[in-house]
């Protein structure tokens, strides 16, 4: 299996696109930042495949996230460019 790779200005530019594609493939990016792999793409387990056969850490994750859905309180994911602009990207 191939992996695919791109490097950070890539997938800033590219994001949806790249994001679009793993989902599709099911397989993962990785993404080279200061010529080292820095993060990686990778599709979430897909809840239609019953909670049982998903990792315990994504069931946990998906609990997680049903739970800040609810609470108005929860801290809100800022944009992407403030991501970039914090690695200094």
């Amino acid at each position: 299996m191939n992996s695919r790779t791109v490097t950070m200005s890539e997938a800033r530019t590219h994001f949806s696109r790249i994001s679009a594609a793993v989902n599709e493939s099911g397989e993962s990016v990785t993404v080279f930042g200061y010529s080292k792999p820095w993060v990686e793409i990778r599709p979430m387990a897909s809840r239609n495949t019953g909670s049982s056969t998903l990792p315990s850490e994504t069931r946990e994750a998906l609990r997680e996230t049903e739970a800040l859905m609810v609470d108005r309180y929860a801290e809100r994911f800022r944009p992407l460019e403030d991501l970039f602009e914090d690695l200094g990207i």
